[in-house]
């Protein structure tokens, strides 16, 4: 019985130890080779990074617009000289991206005061070029 105990008990300690190791992991993001810094730290949902909208948008050029009201944040933008749009409102799992509805593995979401959106998802859709190294936790967009 103290056998199967210690074991549990190992085994318990061991967990929270990598538990810990992955929480305290801070995420990178390098914008066309320049390091990103952010007034809220991006950081991993879901197997997912999240990074506050305001920086990210306007590092790739966009125009972002915010309805407090319905919590919902509108994007322009241009890829090969047309002019799109992109429509992100917190909580919900669909985006819009002109007329198409794209459901997100991670929706945008609010944290300290700081609107919240899926990195790949945004910038593969500003055309961008978005890779991950899990070694480093970076994130790389081109």
């Amino acid at each position: 019985m103290k056998k199967i105990l210690s074991i549990i008990m190992t085994l318990i300690i061991s967990v929270t130890t990598v538990l810990s190791v992955f929480a305290e992991t801070k995420v990178s993001v390098i914008f066309e080779g320049e390091p990103m810094t952010f007034d809220v730290e991006p950081f991993i949902e879901g197997d997912r990074t999240l990074v506050p909208m305001r920086a990210i948008f306007e590092a790739a050029g966009a125009t972002i617009s915010w309805d407090g009201e319905t919590q919902t944040v509108i994007v322009t933008y241009s890829v090969n000289d047309e002019a799109k749009f992109m429509v992100l409102q917190i909580g919900n799992e669909n985006a819009f991206v002109g007329d198409e509805t794209i459901a997100l593995d991670v929706p945008a979401k609010i944290v300290n005061d700081r609107t919240f959106v899926p990195l790949r998802f945004v910038m593969e859709t500003l055309g961008r070029e978005v890779t991950w190294d899990p070694d480093t936790y970076t994130v790389d967009i081109k």
